[in-house]
């Protein structure tokens, strides 16, 4: 699978086999494909036509099928919004599978962090090059 994915122009990152970036020469848009085992999950943050045409092309390639968007990956809920760009993973399910194998209690329990201390959102725009660092 992974000539595959370098055919279709793809890079792999450094840091992780199983990921790899496209990076649009004209647009500069970015096209993420995440790989594992026979399940690969495409990801841009525009829902445009350069992922539906690479998508297309893997799909030549490989007998597989389009399953739409994609709600769960590896125990990942995923939830996106296109408009503001926004994407969310909730691994919640998997660390609690993970604190019951070590049977950790899941009670809540005071952290190192006030009490009223407020997470400030990243307003930062996504840097398309940021991949090709890794």
């Amino acid at each position: 699978m992974t000539k595959s994915i370098l055919i279709l122009g793809f890079k792999q990152c450094k840091s992780n086999a199983g990921m790899y970036y496209f990076i649009d020469e004209k647009t500069k848009e970015l096209v993420i494909a995440i790989v594992y085992i026979n399940d690969v999950y495409f990801i841009d943050l525009k829902d445009s036509p350069l992922l539906l045409e690479l998508k297309q092309k893997f799909v030549t390639k490989w007998e597989c099928h389009d399953l739409g968007e994609t709600k769960e990956f590896f125990e990942m809920y995923i939830s996106h919004n296109c408009n503001d760009q926004n994407i969310f993973v909730d691994q919640s399910k998997y660390l609690n599978k993970v604190l019951a194998q070590f049977n950790v209690a899941t009670n809540p329990i005071s952290t190192p962090l006030l009490l009223d201390y407020v997470f400030k959102p990243n307003n930062k725009q996504c840097n398309p090059n940021f991949c090709q660092k890794y």
